[in-house]
């Protein structure tokens, strides 16, 4: 039964949408909150210019009150709400008076006009307040109320907790307060009509804002996500295995770093899939070697063509002996790439251990015409693994030996900083250029492009020592010598 999970028939939502619904989304709530604020703010604003022209209206009335009240005696028991009105309406009036335009010769007649009258020689009921308001009350909420707080005149049931307070003084006294309602809603139909008007507006500017931010937000989402897209698609041919791929765009932010760090994983794994390749090629000729030798001397004995003799005994043997060294070299290498290797870190002289390690090598370097150069510092002490770094030195040291033609040198020298030392081997012809000194630690690397070689290594020595290096926070680097050969440098860090 197959388990390969089903793909959806549900198709997902694109991260263009995504982008431009949340482009829209912050604006729609941005506008909302902007224009309800605004709203709010109109409304308010307007109810206390308002309420900014009552005030201004009763301390106009509060004069004419007070001269009225000085002229019947200091009193208000003459004062009857149709004379209250009256005073209101005359000032309401002269206001609107002064506002007109002057008027034409057209306009005279009209203005002469006496007001209507009703069939009681009363004014007609276009000029009467509503029932239940005061007589000649203009507006009908507003009150008179004398010094100790009494009604004088206007309506009578006031109940105005918070109203808009006016004294009226006479020769710097007291005399009385005129209190009026604020307004805190629309009432009028103008006033009605003019925050409709507002209202629509309103709408309109966010139904143009939110047009507006949607192109926008189309255009910015197609502009944000074009590299995006453009690494998708890299990305995707990466991993069918196509490493040629390069993304191409200057762009000096984020995503352009994005992109460069694509670029370099692509190289690196065209590089890794490169090496793979030479790698499977150079493993299989090093097993294939000593297998079509061992092969080879099988079959002749086999034929009869050699004798079963010790002789051709030692030769299948040193065969034998190369197929192991190679084996062994690749589990060595392989357990240091993952980090298998065990250490048991210690505290140990690196001078007394390159020492014995040179030691060693003294009469193999006078039997082939080799002088050693040695020059060791006394007092360099580290943490390390006494075995793997034996046989780190070791490894180090017969690479050197093993290709520096005779008569050569091969110089040794160990040094110390504040917080390292520092081994160098330095040898003699034949040497290597830099860009070859990068990449000698690389497993089966050959300088040399023939098969033909001086040794049995497999070219795998320089690859387990960096490991080991890199296992003892160390590291370690190759470049052309002075002497004429390889440089090789290896750093650790000293005991604290």
């Amino acid at each position: 039964m197959s388990t390969t999970p089903r793909t959806s028939n549900r198709a997902s939502m694109r991260v263009s949408t995504k982008l431009v619904l949340a482009f829209l989304g912050v604006t729609a709530v941005v506008l909302a909150a902007t224009l309800g604020l605004a709203r709010w703010s109109f409304e308010r604003g307007f109810l206390d210019y308002v309420n900014a022209l009552e005030q201004t209206r009763l301390e106009r009335l509060a004069s004419s009150l007070a001269s009225q009240y000085q002229a019947d005696g200091e009193s208000w028991n003459s004062l009857t709400n149709r004379r209250f009105g009256d005073l209101m309406r005359n000032d309401t009036s002269a206001r609107e008076l002064s506002r007109r335009p002057p008027a034409t010769r057209g306009d005279r007649g009209a203005e002469r006009r006496p007001p209507p009258r009703d069939r009681m020689g009363g004014p007609s009921d276009s000029r009467r307040p509503p029932r239940g308001q005061a007589s000649g009350n203009i507006p009908a909420a507003t009150v008179l109320l004398d010094a100790q707080g009494d009604y004088v005149a206007g309506v009578r049931e006031f109940n105005e907790a918070n109203p808009i307070r006016v004294a009226i003084a006479l020769n710097d006294r007291k005399i009385g307060e005129l209190n009026s309602a604020p307004k805190r809603h629309f009432e009028t139909a103008p006033e009605t009509a003019f925050s409709r008007q507002q209202y629509t507006t309103s709408l309109l500017i966010a139904l143009v804002s939110v047009l507006l931010a949607t192109v926008v937000s189309y255009l910015v989402a197609r502009r944000l996500l074009a590299p995006v897209k453009r690494m998708a698609e890299g990305v995707s041919l990466m991993s069918s295995g196509d490493y040629k791929v390069r993304l191409s765009g200057e762009r000096k932010d984020e995503l352009g770093q994005l992109m460069a760090d694509l670029n370099h994983l692509a190289f690196k794994l065209d590089e890794a899939q490169s090496a793979r390749q030479r790698w499977f090629a150079d493993i299989s000729h090093e097993l294939r070697t000593p297998t079509a030798v061992l092969m080879g001397e099988l079959e002749a004995i086999k034929d009869g063509i050699r004798p079963m003799n010790l002789e051709q005994m030692e030769s299948m043997a040193q065969e034998v002996a190369r197929l192991r060294t190679l084996i062994d070299d690749l589990y060595q290498l392989s357990v240091s790439e993952v980090g298998g290797l065990r250490y048991n870190m210690q505290s140990l002289s690196l001078s007394d251990a390159l020492s014995d390690a040179v030691g060693m090598l003294e009469d193999r370097a006078e039997s082939k015409g080799i002088i050693l150069e040695t020059e060791l510092d006394e007092q360099a002490e580290i943490e390390a693994d006494p075995q793997r770094l034996r046989q780190l030195l070791d490894n180090l040291l017969n690479n050197s030996l093993a290709y520096t033609d005779a008569p050569g040198r091969l110089r040794i020298t160990l040094k110390r900083d504040s917080n390292h030392a520092l081994v160098s081997l330095e040898d003699s012809a034949p040497g290597i250029s830099a860009v070859e000194g990068e990449r000698l630690f690389e497993p089966l690397y050959r300088q040399e492009q023939s098969r033909n070689r001086r040794t049995a290594g497999a070219g795998l020595g320089l690859a387990i020592c960096r490991n080991i290096a890199k296992a003892h926070r160390g590291e370690i680097s190759a470049s052309p010598s002075e002497l004429g050969g390889v440089k090789i440098e290896l750093r650790l860090p000293l005991k604290d």
